[in-house]
């Protein structure tokens, strides 16, 4: 606490004493942020009363709470904050105030990062509301977390409040047991220009929400680095949800629609990239690109988009596996090296139907379409 004026150094001494210096050091340090808070807002001529804020790092103050301190201090309705420079924290970053959005803002290309050192619960949390209000959200930002196998969520879009309108573009996020979630009380959702990596879970739509799942939109976003077996990286659960991927990567990353017998969902994908460019990794095995669960509702159209298979030898028997729903697919193409045990593009299961047209194997090791 030595950063502190009036905090002096450690001593021994009487512990009554010892209790009186501990308790000084953390009034001292509480000023000094709220001074320092004080000293953000008043930044660039701003007043208490401007919807811009700045987080820059703070003395022995994690960054986390630095942001829902700046969140706290923003006008009732809400207003923007600016991280100036990466940063690590342990403090869960809540936007969670009934009408009151926020648009969280770095620098694009990686330069700013912030990342999340806790090993559970949740980095950033949007959870504000469903007033029409649109492009609040995240932008120009890297989110971290400790690892694809820890109790971690990255960031969650609505819950209690809601979160319509948000929209997370130029982004990254890595690293999370579950990297993005969605919850209750979220429509018009868009995700643009991201790349989502190296989660447990890349994207989760969790079935059993309320009021969440229309026009839930991922435009060039690349979704990425799951780790083996590289399945349900991509779940949309269903149950209401209707999900575009437009201009899509799915890397090693597993697209599943359905979950089970308790719900469906209705998928579009189109001018989608499917690839598993990590398959030379040991750890890596196969798996089918994409899996329909078995439920009458479930519903997928895929169009316009390409399945490539790197694997010079071995490699999964299908590309698709739909176990039941109603699969449309218009104008695929796919490739898989020579001696690939592949024989057809899909495998229907139980009542499944799939239509098909406009179909090239530019490999021409197909013997069966699907």
């Amino acid at each position: 606490m030595s950063g502190f004026v009036g905090c002096p150094e450690k001593k021994e001494g009487d512990p009554q004493m010892q209790v009186f210096r501990t308790a000084r050091c953390n009034v001292v340090r509480m000023a000094t942020f709220a001074l320092t808070l004080t000293n953000l807002i008043g930044a660039g001529n701003l007043s208490a009363t401007s919807s811009v804020r700045y987080a820059s790092p703070v003395p022995d103050v994690d960054v986390g709470a630095e942001i829902n301190a700046l969140y706290d201090s923003l006008p009732a309705t809400g207003g923007q904050i600016v991280v100036r420079e990466s940063a690590s924290f342990a403090t869960p970053i809540i936007f969670g105030t009934k009408d009151k959005p926020i648009l969280l803002v770095g620098l694009p290309g990686d330069i700013v990062t912030l990342t999340y050192t806790g090993l559970s619960g949740v980095a950033i949390t949007f959870d504000y509301g469903m007033g029409h209000r649109m492009g609040h959200g995240m932008r120009d930002l890297t989110l971290t977390g400790p690892g694809n196998s820890t109790n971690t969520i990255g960031a969650i879009f609505g819950g209690v409040n809601g979160a319509e309108g948000i929209e997370f573009r130029d982004f990254k996020v890595q690293g999370f047991g579950v990297n993005l979630q969605m919850g209750s009380r979220t429509w018009l959702a868009y995700f643009e220009h991201g790349m989502v990596r190296d989660g447990g879970t890349n994207l989760l739509l969790p079935s059993g929400l309320v009021q969440a799942g229309e026009q839930i939109t991922f435009h060039h976003v690349t979704f990425a680095d799951a780790p083996a077996p590289h399945t349900n990286s991509v779940w949309v659960q269903g149950g209401g949800q209707e999900v575009i991927f437009s201009d899509c990567s799915f890397d090693q990353a597993q697209l599943r629609i359905g979950n089970g017998g308790i719900s469906a969902a209705q998928i579009v994908v189109t001018a989608g990239h499917f690839e598993n460019p990590n398959s030379a990794d040991p750890a890596s095995v196969n798996y089918d690109f994409v899996v329909v669960d078995n439920n009458p509702g479930n519903y997928l159209r895929l169009t316009d988009s390409y399945f490539l298979q790197d694997l010079p030898n071995g490699g999964p028997q299908q590309f698709l596996t739909a176990w039941g729903g109603k699969v449309q697919l218009g104008g695929i193409g796919m490739y898989t090296p020579a001696g690939a045990p592949m024989v057809h593009f899909a495998a229907l299961w139980n009542n499944a139907v799939v239509n098909m047209r406009g179909f090239y194997d530019l490999s021409g090791n197909l013997s069966h379409v699907p």
